[in-house]
């Protein structure tokens, strides 16, 4: 396969500290508010780095584990330290208090609505492990991440299981954001055996995420290979695109498919693979006409890489080498955005392989490349 190198780009370390694992901006949030001032969200957890246990995913996320966000003032060059925010300060405590509102009886807390639209707004949501039961949590902002009001219970009777990530767009006024479920009678069928993150969905807001209807399936039940971390992009046309991660029994060589809704997202179709490995997978509509999919590469050599399409989707340019000197396959999960000059920031978390630290992996931080679209 063709593959072609950046000329013009940045490396930038947005958050490392040795004593700490930081990962997956992909599951947390990426927010360009305008003006050069950039939002980027990951996990942290100390990390002495001694032995594989230490750098478990499970452990960074239980034990202690934190949901933070970050600023950036002038497009993703440098980060202010000052800037960090705690939205949730144990994923431990959190997944406790959902299960809390749901067996206390009491009403589920809702926000007040928000606007998306109006340049101060966003979501958040618990960031997933990919094994939690039950309801999750999801928070908003009203003022560019410097606040954030929840957590409210992002929950339907149906479902015994939801898991989410801040993967949403606004469509026709409403907010659809695109998570995974399993419902109560196919969890009482043993579908959670197939697909333990449950089937990728699309759950539409009316109210300014106040409250949560589903509307549609983006895959018939029980497929050859699970699909997970939808990622969703308005074409030129109006039609929705949705990357989703192949979940293939080795997760080296997963891969990025892409699916297509002509009718508001009310049905799905395949529309393309994107890459041979590489996944999950965020898009960006290009102001040129053009849509961008980054990916994490988990194979040798381990790094960041894209592809472009000029047609919707339904074909991809050479595959884009963003970087390959990743000192594992623990990496990747990247968020991207359009700057106003036609770059792409890219967040995402990375390890070094020539890191003087090593641990299955040089130290797990928060990176973004920031460069030209080649083609």
């Amino acid at each position: 396969m063709k593959v072609c190198r950046l000329e013009e780009y940045e490396n930038i370390v947005v958050y490392r500290r040795d004593d700490e694992y930081a990962g997956w901006p992909f599951n947390c949030g990426l927010w360009n508010f305008g003006g050069g001032e950039v939002l980027a969200g990951f996990v942290r957890n100390k990390c002495r780095y001694s032995s594989v246990e230490d750098v478990r995913h499970r452990r960074i996320q239980y034990d202690g584990g934190q949901f933070v966000v970050i600023r950036s003032m002038d497009g993703g060059y440098t980060w202010l330290e000052e800037s960090l925010r705690v939205v949730v300060e144990s994923k431990a405590c959190l997944r406790a208090r959902i299960q809390y509102y749901m067996t206390d009886g009491e009403p589920l807390p809702k926000p007040k609505p928000i606007d998306i639209g109006d340049g101060l707004s966003g979501i958040a949501v618990e960031p997933p492990l990919g094994r939690e039961i039950g309801p999750t949590a999801y928070f908003v902002t009203r003022d560019k991440g410097y606040t954030w009001e929840g957590p409210y219970i992002l929950w339907d009777q149906l479902f015994d299981t939801i898991h989410a990530r801040p993967s949403y767009i606004s469509y026709d006024g409403d907010i659809m954001l695109f998570v995974q479920g399993i419902r109560y009678d196919e969890t009482m069928k043993g579908y959670r055996m197939v697909e333990p993150e449950g089937r990728p969905m699309v759950l539409v807001s009316t109210d300014g995420a106040v409250s949560w209807r589903f509307l549609s399936y983006i895959l018939s039940l029980n497929p050859d290979i699970p699909r997970i971390c939808p990622y969703p992009a308005i074409l030129d046309d109006g039609r929705i695109a949705v990357a989703l991660r192949v979940l293939w029994p080795d997760w080296r060589f997963q891969w990025t498919e892409l699916y297509i809704s002509e009718d508001g997202g009310l049905t799905w179709r395949f529309l393309s693979r994107v890459n041979r490995w590489g996944a999950p997978a965020s898009l960006t509509p290009l102001r040129g006409g053009g849509l961008l999919c980054v990916y994490g590469y988990r194979a040798p050599p381990y790094g960041i890489r894209a592809r472009i399409s000029y047609d919707g989707g339904a074909t991809w340019g050479p595959e884009i080498i963003i970087r390959d000197d990743g000192g594992s396959s623990d990496l990747g999960y990247p968020r991207s955005t359009e700057l106003p000059d036609g770059r792409i920031l890219t967040v995402y978390y990375f390890n070094d392989k020539d890191d003087k630290i090593y641990c299955d992996g040089g130290v797990r931080y928060i990176a973004a490349t920031i460069f030209h679209p080649p083609y």
